[in-house]
């Protein structure tokens, strides 16, 4: 029986663990070293820096997980989400194959392009943008009145989280609503059975649109400090890149909690272009719409 995303289990135990060591963990581990490694650097350059984590973080989610995608370990087929079907790379026709093959090469374009070129300037934009606004720059300082407290911390997390949720939602609806935006959004969905460098495979405004800006949006809106802008990154980096590994992992740390959005969701909007408009959680898509043909694809592949 293949343990699923939310189900009571040993593997919700772990989840839960790394979502602990992520909330209460990192604040106490880097803490000491915040002012060391940006305390010599300005706030605009030192929020620059910050923003280009996404980068970093996208190479080494994608070494992690080629050797699971190369292995075909049981262990973690099992947890396949399009069970149904082979991976393109191993599939019997070999014009499946080498389109496979061909769009990899493109995501590895398209990936660079987004995250080494227009990452940065969009990050810049940002900055320049609050100046301009007269928003002051998040905090760098670690002493006792300026280090986010625990309440404070988990506070502006789950309005950054809702912020971007809210604009992520809108404008992932919205590529799909209208023909002129969706012929950008398109690109992203040439993938109908993710990898996780499906995250990435974006044209470029699709890329501003869906990603760039409501990210911009959350951390315009929410004034936090800089480690929570840092670790709100993390997590939203990791459930983006767990929305296309093309598993359904129980232990994931973004999925265990009851609001969270599952990873099956956004493979079945791959997989069938439909609903699943959100990103990390479920608030949206159940109050404005989204679910109408997930559920019942959800109840029938149960027979599966």
């Amino acid at each position: 029986m293949v343990t699923a995303q939310k189900e009571p289990s040993f593997w919700m135990i772990v989840a839960l663990v790394q979502s602990l060591l992520w909330a209460f963990g990192l604040p106490l581990f880097c803490r000491p070293y915040w002012d060391s490694m940006f305390g010599s650097y300005s706030n605009d350059t030192a929020e620059f820096i910050i923003n280009m984590t996404p980068p970093l973080f996208f190479c080494v989610y994608c070494l992690i997980l080629l050797p699971v995608y190369y292995i075909q370990h049981p262990f973690f087929e099992q947890y396949k989400i399009q069970r149904e079907k082979p991976w393109p790379w191993l599939d019997e026709k070999d014009n499946i194959r080498r389109a496979f093959w061909i769009l990899t090469r493109r995501s590895l374009k398209l990936a660079a392009i987004n995250l080494f070129c227009l990452l940065p300037l969009l990050s810049i934009l940002k900055i320049r943008t609050a100046t301009n606004l007269g928003l002051s720059p998040p905090s760098f300082d670690t002493d006792d009145d300026s280090w986010p407290t625990l309440q404070k911390g988990l506070q502006d997390l789950l309005l950054l989280s809702l912020t971007h949720e809210f604009g992520f939602y809108s404008s992932h609806r919205l590529m799909h609503a209208y023909p002129s935006l969706y012929k950008y959004h398109k690109i992203h969905h040439e993938y109908k059975s993710n990898t996780v460098l499906a995250a990435q495979h974006n044209h470029f405004v699709d890329f501003i649109l869906s990603i760039g800006l409501p990210s911009a949006f959350a951390v315009l809106i929410v004034d936090c400090h800089s480690f929570t802008q840092f670790q709100w990154i993390l997590w939203t980096l990791h459930a983006n890149l767990d929305d296309h590994v093309g598993y359904s992992f129980p232990w994931s740390p973004v999925r265990w909690f009851p609001f969270a959005a599952l990873t099956d969701e956004h493979e079945f909007h791959h997989s069938k272009n439909l609903g699943c408009f959100g990103s990390k959680l479920t608030v949206f898509n159940s109050i404005f719409g989204g679910y109408e043909y997930y559920r019942p694809w959800v109840e029938k592949r149960k027979q599966i």
